[in-house]
């Protein structure tokens, strides 16, 4: 009987004393996916998330090439478990319904109706240079596919173009990840391009004003309203959207200003509301217009065209200048303010950029050096 006992007392402590060992290791992680190591035993393990479940296994092994070798095997085991965890959605989630719960969360965040309309242009770009991804498992989408995809699509788009469909091909594959049916983003290894930003080829003043010129000549009633809105848009610098939302009830001539609010519901792009100085050729034009309109409803918009893409293509092209956009219109705003020594943090504020200037100073550094040249000249020693 005390044979017994110490043999079990002995069977006891040595229990513990492995199980206190065994607490007292970390696992830290290796260059490949799945494989830990425990410190300071050095044994490693299989570690990762397969069918919504967190599994951790020893491979028994000190030796990373075996354990490499261990661990490929129980990949698959593991994930052929996973499978029949889930009979009834064999594989995981398909790349499209994994798209389409991301999509979701944006809403539920309450994330700007633009946001989700990038997303599904996007997925379109996605699946048109990779048809079968959309009915493809999360779990099938392996990295090398990942790159031969990536290196296709680099050579088609421009970098930005690139990086904005590598950004939403990630955070949908991160909800394979976060449903435990990925084990790691195989989109981890890429990387963004770098995006040199463009110089805004705009048009000089005197082509502008031809340009204004010529769609002033133009006979029909809609070119009138939309030399309305182009000139409305170069004055003020707000977004075609937002324009459409300034109605004269957010025209305050006592006090000089105009209010941009922007959606009713979701606001402007960055969701706040700013407030315009009336600048003295946009207090022309809007009192021109209130003369014109006299006893207006305070709700109907101040410019009533919806946009004038066809007039300023065909007004650019009978003039022989670049192409220009609503955007663009926008942009001309912003150099001119730019030109004529205004600082850099208060047109950011006019057009409603939060980071201060940050954007504004990378995308007209042009002109920020044309104007470091000129001040250069003022600078003397008296020698």
């Amino acid at each position: 009987m005390r044979l017994a006992a110490c043999i079990l007392l002995l069977h006891t402590f040595r229990v513990k004393k492995a199980q206190k060992k065994k607490a007292g290791q970390k696992l830290v992680s290796t260059k490949t996916t799945n494989l830990r190591q425990a410190q300071p035993s050095g044994v490693y393990y299989l570690f990762g998330r397969f069918g919504g479940k967190l599994k951790k296994k020893s491979l028994k092994t000190t030796s990373l090439t075996t354990a490499k070798l261990l661990l490929a095997d129980e990949l698959k085991e593991q994930r052929r478990a996973a499978d029949l965890r889930n009979p009834d959605q064999k594989g995981g989630l398909t790349f499209e319904q994994a798209a389409e719960i991301a999509i979701r969360t944006l809403v539920v965040r309450g994330c700007k109706p633009r946001t989700e309309q990038f997303y599904r242009e996007r997925l379109s770009a996605l699946y048109k240079g990779w048809p079968e991804l959309q009915k493809m498992q999360c779990a099938r989408i392996y990295p090398n596919s990942c790159t031969k995809w990536a290196e296709e699509y680099q050579s088609k788009v421009k970098p930005a173009t690139y990086n904005g469909t590598l950004l939403v091909f990630r955070k949908i594959l991160e909800t394979g990840v976060n449903s435990g049916l990925l084990t790691s983003n195989p989109l981890r290894h890429l990387k963004k391009l770098r995006a040199i930003p463009s110089k805004p080829n705009l048009p000089s003043q005197k082509d502008f004003q031809r340009l204004l010129e010529y769609i002033d000549q133009l006979p029909a009633h809609n070119a009138m309203q939309a030399s309305k809105l182009i000139r409305f848009l170069t004055v003020t610098g707000v977004r075609l959207g937002e324009a459409k939302r300034i109605s004269w009830k957010h025209v305050d001539f006592e006090n000089g200003y105009l209010h941009v609010e922007g959606d009713p519901k979701t606001g402007t792009k960055n969701w706040e509301k700013r407030s315009l100085p009336l600048f003295p050729n946009l207090r022309k034009f809007l009192e021109a217009e209130n003369a014109i309109r006299k006893e207006q409803n305070p709700d109907s918009p101040v410019v009533q065209a919806r946009e004038a893409r066809g007039t300023l293509t065909k007004a650019c092209k009978a003039i022989g200048i670049d192409k220009l956009t609503h955007h663009d219109l926008r942009d001309y705003f912003a150099t001119r303010c730019i030109e004529l020594k205004i600082d850099i943090t208060t047109v950011a504020g006019w057009l409603g950029h939060r980071d201060g200037g940050a954007l504004l100073l990378k995308t007209y550094a042009h002109l920020r050096q044309e104007h470091s040249q000129n001040m250069s000249q003022l600078v003397t020693f008296g020698i």
